[in-house]
């Protein structure tokens, strides 16, 4: 496992990092159970992972609750990140709301702090913009978490970058989580230069498009979580086609080569120096080493141009 510092914090993560949402289970995935889940978090730390991200609202609190047993005989040796800024009223997806307004965050940094089972969070990120709040108090008060030491680093998700010079212009912005992946590259043209030239880590999430790049579906496939919707990303109706379409071509390139698409797929992200680290999510351990092993074998320029070129 090779790393990575994320922008200018001195925090080395590993160029894979555990995605904690599918562990959450429902209401967006199918839970695999907890023994499934601790497995994967063993198998992360066995290829020397050192950086999981999760979220409050996954699982509605019980990502957080998984990875704070299991990391906290590791936690020093260890970074973790989290979010805030995505309420619910009760655990059921109609009651999502947005809220960014300074109690809103104390409050969510507290209930974190407790369900994950330490003292400070390594990396604490906005998980979505809301427009009913403006960035200015949100900045500050994350700021004051990381003077009190609560937090130790900021993020924001899905920013876009009018938004993000905005919010970095109140308070130093750490990282960014944005969408990533050979059929999604539309960070490329601004925000990847300007998170370079500002020295701001790029935590690439979905870098497989949720799956698609993975090599185990194809048009006929059936979802039965929130990709079976047909509302989401590459997902909705009006573009799910278009994807397989090029999924086709890509997984034909990777077949003529003897790859395998999903270690291409990772190696593309990662093969961007802007980028700090691929999120992966994995329900299980056999999942996370298979991810893992794309590591193993670099890209070519030759073969990344004709993955682009796709």
């Amino acid at each position: 496992m090779k790393y990575r510092e994320l922008g200018r914090t001195g925090m080395k993560f590993s160029e894979i990092a555990f995605g904690a949402w599918q562990i959450g289970g429902a209401p967006f995935w199918e839970s695999k159970g907890e023994k499934a889940s601790m497995e994967a978090i063993s198998a992360a730390l066995e290829a020397n992972i050192n950086i999981f991200d999760t979220a409050p609202v996954y699982g509605f609190g019980r990502s957080e609750e998984l990875i704070g047993k299991a990391l906290k005989p590791y936690r020093d040796n260890i970074f973790i990140a989290t979010k805030c800024g995505l309420r619910w009223k009760k655990e059921d997806l109609a009651t999502l709301y947005r809220d960014l307004k300074p109690k809103s965050i104390r409050e969510e940094v507290e209930l974190s702090l407790r369900r994950l089972q330490t003292d400070r969070i390594d990396l604490y990120q906005i998980h979505w913009p809301s427009a009913d709040d403006p960035v200015g108090p949100t900045m500050e008060e994350l700021a004051k978490l990381k003077e009190e030491q609560k937090i130790m680093a900021i993020g924001v998700s899905n920013f876009n970058l009018p938004l993000l010079r905005e919010a970095s212009g109140i308070a130093p912005i750490d990282s960014i989580q944005p969408k990533y992946n050979l059929l999604e590259r539309e960070i490329e043209d601004e925000l990847l230069p300007f998170c370079a030239q500002e020295g701001i880590g790029v935590l690439a999430y979905s870098p497989l498009a949720s799956g698609l790049l993975s090599g185990k579906y194809n048009s006929s496939s059936a979802f039965n979580d929130w990709r079976g919707k047909g509302n989401m990303g590459l997902f909705k109706k009006d573009k799910i086609d278009e994807a397989f379409r090029r999924v086709g071509k890509l997984s034909k390139i990777a077949e003529e080569r003897g790859e395998n698409l999903l270690h291409l797929a990772l190696n593309w992200v990662l093969s961007n120096k802007t980028v700090t680290a691929a999120l992966v999510g994995v329900k299980d351990g056999n999942q996370l080493r298979q991810n893992a092993k794309a590591l193993l074998k670099p890209l070519s320029e030759e073969l990344k141009a004709e993955l682009e070129a796709v």
